[in-house]
This record gives C-alpha cells, structure tokens and sequence, in this order.
C-alpha cells in the first residue's frame, strides 16, 4: 500500500520528513536539509522504483548507513558510503548519467583572470554564472595574474608587470579625462541628484576606459550547475592550453567534492581534446600572419535560409504541432500556401509577443550563422548572455584590430589609448616567441577576437532583443543592430518583431 513499508507501517510514523519536504500530502513538494548526492539517489530511484520521492527518502533515512543527521536537528550531515556505492554503480560502472543532473554545487570562485573565466563560463553551455563587471566596478591596482609559463624567463616576467602596470596607469587618466569630459555631453537631468547623476556618469565611464585592460585582469565569478555540467566542465579546463585554467580545474575539483564527491571520481584531461587540437595545430601552422585592422564590431550572417523556404519550413512546423498531421501532410499543406500567406502564419506566430517573452519552439528549426570581429570586452558579454549559440574561436589575439571607445576619441584621450595599445602589441610579440601560452594575457578589452556562431532565430530574437535595447552597452548593441540591419532586408516579416525593448518616445 502506498505509504506503507514492507511491514505495513507508515513511513511518516518512522520517520519525520517535515525536516526536509516542504509539504507531505501535496503532489509538488521541494527537499531540502539533505546532502545534494543523497538528494540525486532518491530522484535515482524513481527510474526503478514505484515508490514516490518521499517515501524512498523515508526509506533512505531510516536505512542507518545513510548519515543524513535523522536525530539531529539543522542541516543534514554529509553524503554516505551508501550514497556513495549508489552512484559508483549507477553513474561510474553504468554511466546512468541522468543521476548526475540532480546533484547540484554552488561554487564562488575569486581572483582568476579574464581569460580564464572566459574559459570557463564556455566550458559547458548548462553552467550558471554571475560574473563581476567592469562596468559598473572599478578594478584595483595589481589585480592582475602573471602567467606561470613565464617564471622561467625573468626578463618577460618583468615587461608583462611593467605593461599591466601602465595598463591601469591608462585606465586612471582615462577615467579622470572622461569623467571631465561626460558631463558636457551628458547633463543633468532636472530631477537627478547629485549622487544619482555621478553614478549615471561613473558607469559610462568605467564602460570605455576598461578597455585598456589586460585579460590578466583578475575577476570573481559565482558559478551554479549540476554534477554533469560540473563533470564535464573540469575536463574542458583540464584539458586547456593554460596552466591556470589546469590549476582552477583541480582547485574546483577539490572543493565540489566536498558536496557531490562521487560524482567527480575519475576526473582527467580529455585526450581526444588534446591529441586533436595538436594534430590541427600542426594542420593549420602558419608563418607570421598579417595583421588584418578591423575597427569597430563587424558583424554579418555567412549563411540564411531562403526567406521563402524560412517561411514553408515553419509553417510546417507549426502545422504539425497544432494539427494531427504527418510530416508529410503538413509539408504538402505549407508548400500550398502562397508567399503572402506564409508571411501571415508568420506574424500570426509572432505578433502577440512582448518585450520580455522568447517566440514559441518552432523557431528553433530555422538556423542562420553569422560572423562576428568583436572586441574582447563584447566578447565577454556574447558567451554570458547567449542561451544556446554555438561558437567556434580562436585565442585571443592582437592581429584582427581594435575597437576604441567613441567617447574616448571625443574627449581627445584617443592617442593615449593608443600609445599604450602599441606597447601592450610590442610585448605580446616579444613574449608570443619564447612563450605562446602567456602572450594571450597581454591581450586588452579593445583588441578583437574571430568569432563563427550558429544560432537558431528562436535565439536570434534573444539576442537582438536583449541586446539592441537602450540598456545594452555600446558595443555589443552595435554588433546586433548590424546583423539585425542585415535581417530586416532579407527576411522582413521574420525580423519585425525581434527587436521589442525600444526607446521610450
């Protein structure tokens, strides 16, 4: 009987769950007060159990082996050898990795560089990050990381400090100049305080003048996800050319297992990664390359369906999942329809959207892929906020150009961003031919990195919503306003509706 254990007893007179179920007579209950890994067998179970969640937690609490803290009141202890030998079966010796989604880890991760934090939040797309921005936080003099590779070269060591170190010499004259020169641009609006209208200032500020930082730029991260993404996450970082990122993995490592241990058990480089990003770096060795000095974000799609094909595919889709079709059925039916009928199926689908929603599923079957010569400080936005972009890119690197901040050229501050940049390029050089690994660092906010993306239009209008909004940053607003340019002139019906956070009139 359901309730019961085997010898006719209800669990909930054995055992008092009210400690870690939020509720024991309704069919939606949260559980809390548990060890994740403890948490991530009973949600186990139920593939092989018909039991419910609370009764094999009943069960599991009253199992002695499983130190979950039963007569003990607050937070349960930690995980069992019980928990344990379950997942050592279930997702080491079967790989019933659905077991790993629901354990979870909360990690705070602190004084890592740019460059490895960008690594990181690309490692695994399942991932949960809230990063410290340099758009709204001044970062402090020698909050920078120094490559280890470069402890066996003294003399490069030395010019690396020195290069960061006028780095943020750049970045205080930038700000002071800045926040002389914003005010004349931007003033005080009637009702604004004081403070309110310097923060507003500061920002725009901070905005511009971080660009002349290094991507040793040390940041801090707080970081969600469950043991698979986790899983996998430190491989890719095992796995990087950086010994930092290498040395992050194993830090993190270390201290998630201490909340879902099992999980992580026989965490290694991945030698798939490896042997096959050496075997194309062989492939694809190029002598000294030319520079190629874009200015400003370039952005523009390389591949789009045929706007009518766009139109059919999704009318079938729509077709099939608001009627019982075939596919058959629903393709000969949407390759009847006429050009301006497409078009109405598609503002149907589209119309009733608002400024926070995302459009229904079927738009995810229309792909597009696009190009994009962004900075690095755009770049850092892009992989933050996508939901599901897939990228390919390069290391960073000082040969596709730079982006220099508008306001910095208004201000006449432009020849001092310059004069750095070139010392900042001249280093990168020296350090790139004794020691590849650490010329990246050198790398600024403004220098620009190659970026392929592959997105669905289901993302697209994520992007270009969130994105080409009044609140968005300069930079990246001016990326996607370039691609939704693009948009609008090949597939007018299917970009009406992508841009929704307009300016108040």
């Amino acid at each position: 009987m359901k309730g019961m254990d085997d010898g006719g007893i209800k669990m909930s007179d054995k055992i008092d769950l009210s400690r870690y179920v939020s509720n024991l007579d309704q069919n939606v209950y949260a559980i809390y007060n548990l060890p994740e890994e403890v948490i991530a067998v009973i949600f186990a179970y139920v593939s092989r159990s018909p039991a419910s969640f609370r009764e094999n937690l009943a069960k599991l609490l009253a199992d002695d082996e499983l130190a979950v803290g039963v007569n003990a009141g607050g937070l349960a202890g930690t995980y069992s050898e019980k928990a344990a030998r379950f997942h050592e079966k279930w997702v080491v010796g079967y790989g019933h990795s659905s077991v790993a989604e629901h354990a979870v880890a909360h990690i705070g991760i602190e004084k890592i560089s740019r460059l490895a934090s960008a690594e990181l939040e690309l490692a695994n797309s399942f991932n949960s990050f809230t990063e410290y921005s340099q758009r709204y936080q001044r970062p402090k003099r020698g909050d920078f990381y120094i490559p280890q590779e470069l402890r066996a070269h003294p003399d490069l060591e030395a010019r690396f400090i020195s290069i960061n170190e006028k780095a943020y010499d750049t970045y205080e004259k930038l700000m002071h100049g800045l926040m002389q020169f914003l005010p004349q641009k931007f003033p005080r609006s009637e009702h604004e305080s004081e403070r309110a209208y310097r923060s507003r200032i500061e920002k725009i500020a901070f905005e511009d003048a971080r660009y002349v930082l290094t991507l040793a730029t040390l940041t801090n991260l707080g970081l969600t996800g469950n043991g698979r993404a986790l899983r996998d996450t430190l491989v890719r970082l095992l796995s990087s050319p950086h010994a930092e990122s290498r040395q992050l993995a194993r830090a993190m490592e270390r201290e998630i297992s201490q909340v879902i241990p099992t999980l992580l058990k026989y965490v290694k480089p991945n030698e798939y990664l490896l042997k096959t990003r050496e075997a194309l770096q062989l492939r694809f060795a190029q002598s000294k390359l030319p520079r190629h000095p874009v200015s400003g974000p370039h952005a523009r799609f390389i591949s789009m369906p045929a706007y009518e094909d766009a139109l059919r595919k999704l009318a079938t889709a729509l077709l099939i999942s608001q009627s019982p079709l075939s596919y058959e059925e629903a393709s000969a039916r949407a390759n009847r329809y006429t050009s301006a009928e497409l078009e109405q199926i598609a503002e149907e689908a589209l119309v009733h959207l608002r400024f926070f929603d995302n459009p229904i599923g079927e738009f995810d079957h229309l792909t597009y892929q696009m190009e994009m010569v962004v900075s690095e400080a755009n770049w850092h936005q892009l992989l933050r906020h996508n939901r599901r972009t897939h990228f390919s890119f390069g290391e960073p690197t000082i040969r596709l150009g730079r982006t220099i901040p508008p306001h910095v050229s208004e201000a006449g501050l432009s020849e001092m961003f310059q004069a750095l940049l070139e010392e900042v390029e001249e280093g990168f050089n020296a350090i790139a031919s004794v020691c590849p690994e650490a010329a990246p660092y050198l790398v600024t906010n403004s220098h620009h990195r190659q970026i392929f993306a592959t997105v669905s239009l289901w993302e697209l209008y994520h992007l270009i919503n969130l994105r080409t909004s009044p609140e968005a940053q300069w930079d990246i607003r001016a990326t996607f306003e370039q691609l939704l340019k693009e948009l609008k002139a090949n597939q007018p019906i299917l970009a009406k509706y992508a841009q929704r956070r307009m300016p108040s009139a």
